[in-house]
């Protein structure tokens, strides 16, 4: 059954020249990184809580309605918690701080459970699962990235005995529910968790686990979500050194896009999350913060745009004058991906600069002629091209230019002048030595060479045929 796709919220053009809190996280950039700073910011994919929140409640419900379900929120256990089970067999208590993601996900499993007509049961306890004989246990988290604390937390689950020995019989079915993973995290998962996947096993563990997510990407496949400027943006993550190596691509070196309302995973760049003492992130405490809401919510109004110019509209526009309209020759003449140029010319017609046709209005060809002439665009080298396997006997062989047939003139008339000074004899043996004189190798004429593949099958001529 198809259903309909979520909606993520971007960051424009316009929105990231407009906003000065992200210009003033630009500022940490050089300037020649600054427009990769950009790129990065406009594929990052925001989801709102009511997106989360509507493609959970289809995950669950497309369940099967006739089992049982027991739903738990994955959270992140202390490094002293190895069980999840107390002593009692239920699960440990939450701690009264914010757990960031899961509070979120923790609130929205009490509401599936309110709804779920007594087939959802909401984090129950051992005791319950034995006597409504659940085998089917959903574990809800937003993202996955490296898949360590999804492991970590079944690995808490199985080191209760009781759990532990039902995962051994084969009664435990675990479905791992999350809005977004890599492809490679469903192997990191099964072999960290405790239990054999050898094939000789009845039950092996990765017959005992499935995966469902609406998002799924490849870690290496950076192009999917970056863009053909993907090497560019990771350059420039890895050169910020400022920030832990292990932060500048996200944990795990996973490189995410993803990013929620209710919180920041941690497998995004590190530039747009990690707060040092010499870097201050453009959501600290992996925490979007309120202007950044309020941006993507509302983004600003095009009017206010029109003021000032940036950089990048402001050389768009003095290549449309040159006649440069295709999306993809502006995009390798600006040095963006696709999408960011296409993004940009949007920006400009929504300023009025272009037309549909893109093509300068009146008001772009104001705007042009203020700050068009004092660009710095690429010049194309045009000059002649000549291999070097054409020059025979000479290093090189170009034209000659003006200055060459300048000097050449003068050259044949101080040769003239010369022979008018009364040198005739020796100009003459001169002139007459040049003209006898050898031509390089390089330039002598010789035989055609016979073909390699056409060999003489005759033999050599005889006497009476020469």
């Amino acid at each position: 059954m198809t259903h309909a796709k979520p909606v993520f919220q971007k960051l424009s053009t316009a929105t990231i020249d407009q906003s000065p809190e992200i210009q003033s996280w630009l500022s940490q950039f050089s300037i020649g990184n600054r427009k990769a700073a950009k790129m990065l910011l406009h594929h990052l994919k925001f989801v709102s809580r009511d997106e989360f929140s509507v493609w959970l409640r289809r995950a669950v419900g497309e369940l099967p309605d006739s089992e049982i379900y027991a739903l738990y929120s994955v959270r992140k256990l202390e490094k002293t918690q190895v069980v999840f089970w107390d002593e009692a067999g239920n699960p440990v208590v939450r701690p009264g701080t914010s757990l960031g993601s899961e509070d979120l996900v923790y609130s929205l499993v009490s509401n599936l459970v309110r709804s779920g007509n007594g087939r959802l049961l909401d984090h129950p306890s051992l005791t319950d699962l034995k006597d409504q004989k659940v085998r089917n246990f959903v574990l809800i988290d937003d993202s996955i990235g490296s898949g360590d604390r999804i492991s970590g937390f079944i690995n808490a689950m199985l080191a209760h005995p009781t759990f532990l020995s039902w995962w051994s019989f084969g009664w435990v079915r675990l479905r791992i529910v999350s809005f977004a993973r890599p492809r490679e995290a469903e192997k990191r998962v099964i072999a960290k968790i405790r239990g054999s996947d050898h094939g000789k096993r009845k039950f092996r563990k990765s017959d005992k686990i499935t995966f469902t997510s609406e998002v799924v990407y490849e870690i290496g496949w950076h192009e999917a979500r970056w863009g053909k400027s993907h090497a560019e943006i990771i350059n420039l993550c890895q050169a910020q050194t400022q920030i832990p190596t292990k932060r500048r691509l996200g944990y795990g070196d996973v490189m995410a896009n993803i990013v929620f309302y209710h919180s920041v995973p941690n497998n995004i760049p590190g530039a747009l999350w990690c707060t040092c003492k010499k870097w201050n992130g453009l959501m600290p405490e992996r925490a979007i913060p309120d202007w950044l809401l309020n941006l993507l919510a509302a983004p600003l109004s095009v009017s206010n745009a029109a003021n000032a110019l940036p950089d990048e509209l402001s050389k768009l526009l003095a290549l449309v004058k040159r006649g440069i309209r295709s999306v993809r020759s502006l995009a390798i003449r600006l040095g963006v991906d696709h999408g960011y140029a296409n993004d940009l010319i949007a920006y400009a017609k929504n300023l009025r600069l272009l037309t549909p046709q893109v093509r300068l209005t009146s008001v772009g060809m104001d705007r042009f002629i203020q700050s068009g002439k004092s660009l710095m665009l690429p010049e194309w080298d045009c000059s002649l091209y000549i291999p070097s396997s054409w020059c025979a006997g000479r290093v090189t062989v170009q034209p000659l230019t003006d200055g060459d047939s300048v000097s050449q003139r003068l050259a044949d008339s101080v040769a003239a002048s010369a022979s008018a000074d009364g040198d005739v004899g020796q100009t003459s043996l001169e002139g007459t030595d040049a003209k006898a004189a050898t031509p390089p190798f390089g330039v002598t004429s010789h035989a055609p060479s016979a073909s390699r593949e056409r060999r003489d099958t005759d033999g050599p001529l005889g006497s009476k045929e020469r």
